[in-house]
């Protein structure tokens, strides 16, 4: 159903991009014109991908920077995060680091069970005031947690310690379990949100503009959020229209884009995230940790979950230089997400056996869908509007049909769609700058951009232009 909802829309915005005219209410913020993206890589790689050579050690990063804070949290999503974060981030990343003692793994350990109580006192302070959580993100949570449980865990957290170098005590998994089934506990009774952000008061489109600044690490202003959104929907609808224009029946093909297996698939991913961008020691990439239905998914939404996307990040902080350890512990969500994105489209040119056209053709066709949710979440949860306002200025691109799908999306998830597509409009107009000041390629910018670390974007773009400007 998704696919031809994507499909229709593409074919409808490349219809209907010429008569579009509505923009957002008038605010009080001038009007800033969003940087231009190229619309896809140039780089040229290689069918089989060999294994690189150890890369120099990283250059001197960005001095450290703490997140935006200071600010009262609105809703249980912004300290669970995505999907039950950053409890699962921490207990990926103690997991992915072969370099711990026994002492330092029973740290952290013991910091996890702390952070896990902590976010348990912070969501029932919300429930108190009557914050909860959305339907979707609450089933999705419920799931990430308990697949943390579950005694693979338990019994994958206790080999990955004895293999630790060292002395030291039990392992306290009796009160990691205990802790998350107290804060599972809590969010099973939670009621549901069943209300959009702007719909809470006069000051929800404040808070949810103060929500979007923490998930991103930086302040955000609306008028480029919504300008950024709409280049890259642009971007996406003429890739997707390209492709179908080229080749009419792509959008009746049932090929999946599988080797097959889930080992296959992983054994490929792994190849092809050594070759883009190995681990800043040099070290394997380690055996991630498998959610439920990974073996299921198909290569693209693989690259996004696991390699060269989220447990590669998990894994890259892991192994990252420990002047660097305290600002990918405190990483932005935009920052994550719209790296695992980009990293994600970054495969697609080794997928020779299926046809790069048809490769690309399904990425930017699922790519389309999470950027006009984020688009209409913004619309609905800042600007105000109405599912017949959503409609209306979905007609000005000609895609009004699918405004009621658009609508249950960014209501059923505020945040998911707009931190992606935002972080990875963020990730292309920081490239295209670095290739403008001299990079010397796009896999060469994202191995320089990972080495640096994360950091509010402005703050990244001025460093990255500076650095390739000096080199020469």
């Amino acid at each position: 159903m998704k696919r031809v909802i994507c499909i229709l829309i593409a074919l409808s915005l490349l219809l209907g991009c010429g008569q579009r005219n509505l923009t957002p209410r008038q605010e009080t913020q001038a009007h800033t014109t969003a940087p231009t993206i190229a619309a896809t890589p140039t780089a040229t790689y290689t069918a089989e991908p060999t294994t690189p050579t150890p890369t120099a050690t990283p250059r001197p990063a960005l001095a450290t920077y703490a997140p935006v804070d200071g600010q009262t949290v609105c809703f249980p999503e912004e300290l669970l995060s995505q999907d039950g974060e950053p409890v699962v981030s921490l207990i990926h990343g103690l997991l992915a680091d072969q370099t711990l003692t026994k002492a330092d793994f029973f740290a952290r350990f013991q910091a996890i069970i702390d952070r896990v109580d902590a976010l348990h006192k912070g969501l029932l302070a919300l429930s108190d005031e009557g914050r909860t959580l959305t339907a979707d993100r609450k089933e999705k949570t419920i799931d990430a947690l308990k697949r943390f449980m579950e005694q693979d865990m338990l019994d994958a957290l206790q080999a990955a310690y004895e293999a630790c170098p060292g002395e030291g005590a039990d392992l306290p998994l009796t009160a990691y379990a205990d802790a998350l089934a107290a804060l599972l506990q809590d969010i099973l009774g939670m009621e549901e949100r069943t209300v959009a952000f702007f719909e809470l008061g006069p000051e929800a489109a404040r808070d949810y503009l103060a929500a979007l600044g923490r998930y991103m690490g930086e302040s955000v202003a609306p008028r480029d959020l919504f300008n950024a959104l709409e280049d890259l929907t642009q971007t996406e609808a003429y890739a997707v229209g390209t492709a179908l224009k080229a080749d009419p029946e792509a959008a009746r093909k049932k090929e999946p884009i599988s080797f097959g297996s889930y080992a296959q698939n992983m054994d490929f991913l792994c190849r092809v995230t050594e070759e883009l961008c190995p681990l800043p020691d040099g070290s394997s990439l380690p055996q991630p940790v498998v959610r439920e239905g990974a073996e299921d998914m198909d290569l693209m939404t693989l690259a996004f979950h696991y390699y060269p996307g989220m447990a590669f990040l998990n894994a890259y902080a892991a192994h990252s230089a420990e002047t660097q350890q305290a600002r990918w512990a405190n990483a932005p969500d935009g920052y994550l997400a719209g790296l695992a994105v980009h990293t994600s489209y970054a495969v697609t040119p080794y997928l020779t056996d299926f046809g790069l056209d048809y490769v690309q053709y399904r990425w930017y066709e699922d790519m389309l869908t999470v950027t006009l949710t984020g688009l209409s979440a913004l619309l609905i949860h800042y600007y105000g509007y109405s599912p017949t306002e959503l409609k209306e200025y979905l007609k000005s691109w000609g895609a009004e049909d699918f405004s009621d799908y658009l609508y249950a999306k960014a209501m059923s998830d505020p945040f998911e769609g707009m931190v992606a597509s935002y972080g990875y409009y963020r990730y292309l107009d920081i490239c295209q700058a670095a290739l403008d000041a001299g990079c010397p390629s796009e896999e060469q910018f994202l191995r320089d951009y990972l080495a640096t670390g994360p950091a509010p974007f402005e703050a990244l773009k001025e460093y990255m232009v500076s650095f390739y400007r000096n080199r020469g």
